[in-house]
């Protein structure tokens, strides 16, 4: 009987389906994104991010988990910040005579003063509103699979935290290499559409970016495997 009741928590979300995703493998394939580190990346961050990767997975029972691993996704950003901050020598306390601790905001803007790291920037305080919208907001909308939101932004904050740890010289010398990457990529993507008017290709400039975005963390995936650094493999029976 009391197998009957838990069953529940093994049956698919069905709106998984409205997507095209029809099986737990095929899920994982599509829309997990796993935590790809190189070895300067601190420890927990990595360890953080496999319960990240398994709340992705049984969403396929339970849509919201999706939404959740965004959430706490977007805290190992703020984790991922202190470590950096401390990394760098700089005080997560404010030098009062009553201390009390830097905003998150703070933070951001004092690990990115100088470069290469001031480039970073912009995406830390992007992912930082994505962080506080999905924390204060004001109904039980969730975001789920759609447009696929959830797993580009946790692509990009895995690329951000790489990028983020990454030898000063060695990220000034990548910096350079994929903003011309980066422009030749979204050059090509928006010739290759075909516009009806009154649209206009400048309309999918965003949609290029998060392309490219995906690009450098399938990039990323595959040398992984390739190079044989390890790589989480989730394995879940039905």
């Amino acid at each position: 009987m009391e197998t009957d009741q838990n069953i529940e928590y093994l049956a698919i979300d069905e709106r998984w389906v409205i997507f095209n995703t029809n099986s737990l493998e095929e899920h994982i394939h599509k829309n997990v994104v796993k935590g790809i580190f190189h070895k300067h990346v601190p420890k927990d961050i990595v360890d953080d991010f496999k319960t990240i990767e398994f709340q992705q997975v049984y969403s396929y029972y339970h849509w919201p988990l999706m939404d959740e691993a965004l959430n706490k996704g977007l805290r190992l950003l703020e984790m991922s910040i202190k470590l950096k901050a401390k990394e760098s020598g700089i005080a997560l306390k404010t030098p009062d005579s009553k201390p009390r601790e830097k905003s998150f905001n703070h933070l951001i803007n004092e690990v990115c003063k100088g470069e290469p790291l001031t480039q970073l920037k912009e995406t830390i305080h992007h992912l930082r509103n994505i962080r506080n919208f999905t924390t204060h907001k004001d109904s039980n909308s969730y975001l789920g699979g759609i447009g696929g939101m959830v797993n580009r932004n946790l692509m990009r904050l895995v690329n951000l935290i790489n990028d983020l740890f990454l030898d000063s010289e060695e990220l000034k010398v990548k910096l350079i290499s994929e903003e011309a990457e980066r422009a030749l990529f979204v050059k090509d993507f928006l010739e290759s559409l075909t516009m009806t008017p009154p649209l206009t290709k400048e309309l999918f400039a965003n949609e290029a970016e998060w392309a490219y975005e995906e690009k450098k963390y399938m990039d990323n995936l595959w040398l992984s495997m390739t190079q044989g650094l390890p790589v989480i493999s989730l394995k879940i029976d039905n």
